[in-house]
């Protein structure tokens, strides 16, 4: 009995070392096959740095076999060594676990690793070896390299620019601005931008909501373009074109990281459109002018000249009658004045309008129509005219003295010939301060007017009359809107027929 008992127990012995064995197979399998799939390089080395166990991705077992019992230092890059040793040293002498990350020429070519190197202890809690698991991460550390590069690129790129660049959240706070965009704020807001503060903190009234409501377009995906009008000490102008756009993370569109701000300087831009355009306004004002010459050359010329040959024409053929011959002669000579005269205003308006008289001076209103009074005195006293003035408001301008004598000469002249037969004349000259720049000069008749809706368009031409019972070339009012637009300022005339005319000069006050 006692026999059995004792080779009963033999056998469950046998049988439980057998199921120790198929376990181990078992657990062996299993790990052998999960090495087999693992992506990462395994290791387990004992305390003399000697390989347990390997597994690197693509190996054969049979090369893997020849590496058990090798030191690990012998069979891995020498450049790796020392980070390997340090952790190794910590794991067996510490216990500790330790990451760290590693780069060299391996199998082949140049990779990246991440580490990750941990103690394994035996039943009496000593370590009796170290499990290294290195994973390879050299695609993900190239797309960063290029990626870092590639933002180093852009922020040279935006940060150098002459353009400023911020960019914002969802929130209108400030994540990045560039150089020029910090140059501008101080310059504008005598303020500092600084980063997680809002862009609402650096506008004022008007500018304020107008932004919200932009803003509120480019979070919708809108891309946004307005302008801004900066006026700065010394009345300075400055001037921004802005554009607010949505910035994606991807391609697709999907995710929005935040809002651009794009500002370019525009104003030399606006300054040289300003400059054009006032050249284009020359050179249609010079256009009109050589339309309005050749008009005078085509006809008003013509007409003497034709005049003339034909006097010419009548002395030969009349050469025996004295008596006719000297009344060709006196119309050969009034032909040859008329002819004069109208020469004489063509360089009158060519003098007005290359600008050689324009030097500017302290002009004195009351002083100026002085002299016109004296030079007109005796048309004044034959139509009994009366002269009022009122040159409190502004009697001082800086401007060319010579024009604004010209223009009350001929304004005043005019009012003096178109006066209402058998009623004096009454004209009354004032001053007004239409703003800190322009005075308004207003001369005002009782005259027999004229009918603005038939003449205002041809009120300023050469040569142009409109009444032709009183002696007259039409020339005044022409050179008065040239003097006047030389001066850099504007006319306007209200007339009533049978109630008289009144004519606003409106002109720069420096």
């Amino acid at each position: 009995m006692q026999h059995n008992e004792q080779k009963l127990i033999e056998e469950n012995k046998k049988l439980l070392e057998e199921i120790d064995r198929l376990k181990s197979a078992l657990e062996e399998n299993i790990y052998e096959n999960l090495f087999h799939v693992s992506p990462d390089i395994i290791i387990q080395v004992d305390p003399s740095y000697k390989i347990i166990v390997i597994h690197i991705p693509g190996f054969t077992r049979e090369r893997l076999d020849a590496l058990h019992g090798k030191d690990l230092f012998s069979v891995t890059p020498l450049v790796v060594h020392g980070q390997m040793r340090e952790a190794l040293e910590k794991v067996f002498g510490q216990g500790e676990t330790v990451h760290y990350e590693s780069e060299a020429e391996a199998l082949g070519k140049y990779r990246h690793y991440l580490n990750y190197v941990t103690p394994l202890k035996g039943e009496n809690g000593v370590i009796n070896s170290a499990y290294f698991i290195s994973r390879e991460v050299t695609e993900q550390r190239i797309s960063e390299r290029l990626r870092s590069e590639s933002d180093k690129k852009l922020l040279a790129l935006f940060g150098s620019s002459q353009h400023l660049h911020i960019l914002m959240d969802k929130n209108q706070k400030l994540l990045w601005f560039n150089q020029k965009a910090t140059e501008t704020a101080l310059f504008l807001f005598e303020k500092e931008l600084e980063v997680g503060k809002s862009m609402l903190e650096y506008l004022q009234g008007e500018y304020q909501d107008s932004f919200v409501a932009y803003f509120q377009k480019a979070m919708s995906g809108e891309s946004v373009v307005f302008p801004r009008h900066y006026i700065i000490d010394n009345n300075q102008h400055f001037y921004l074109e802005m554009m607010l756009q949505c910035i994606y993370e991807d391609e697709a569109r999907t995710n929005m990281i935040g809002i651009s701000l794009v500002g370019v300087e525009t104003t030399d831009r606006r300054a040289n459109e300003a400059k054009l355009e006032k050249i284009n306004k020359e050179l249609i004002q010079h256009n009109q002018q050589l339309n309005q010459y050749s008009f005078v050359i085509s006809h008003n010329l013509r007409g003497p000249i034709v005049t003339l040959l034909g006097l010419v024409n009548l002395f030969e053929q009349k050469s025996t009658d004295e008596a006719f011959k000297n009344e060709i002669i006196q119309h050969i000579k009034k032909s040859t004045l008329h002819l004069d005269n109208i020469i004489l205003d063509l360089n009158m308006i060519l003098s007005q309008a290359d600008g050689r008289e324009n030097m500017r001076s302290e002009v004195h209103l009351s002083t100026e129509l002085q002299m016109v009074e004296d030079l007109l005195k005796s048309q004044i006293d034959f139509a009994q005219a009366e002269i009022l003035t009122d040159f409190k408001e502004v009697n001082t301008l800086y401007s060319v003295k010579s024009y604004i004598q010209s223009i009350f000469m001929n304004l005043v002249s005019n009012s003096l010939k178109y006066k209402k037969p058998a009623i004096p004349a009454v004209i009354y000259l004032s001053s007004h301060l239409e703003s800190n720049s322009m005075v308004r000069i207003d001369i005002q008749d009782n005259g027999i007017g004229l009918n603005l809706e038939k003449h205002i368009d041809s009120l300023y031409g050469f040569y142009k009359r409109f009444h032709t019972h009183v002696d007259g070339k039409g020339l005044g009012l022409h050179l008065v809107k040239t003097q006047v637009d030389l001066l850099g300022g504007r006319i306007e005339v209200k007339s009533t027929v049978n109630e008289g005319t009144t004519f606003s000069i409106y002109l720069p006050v420096h």
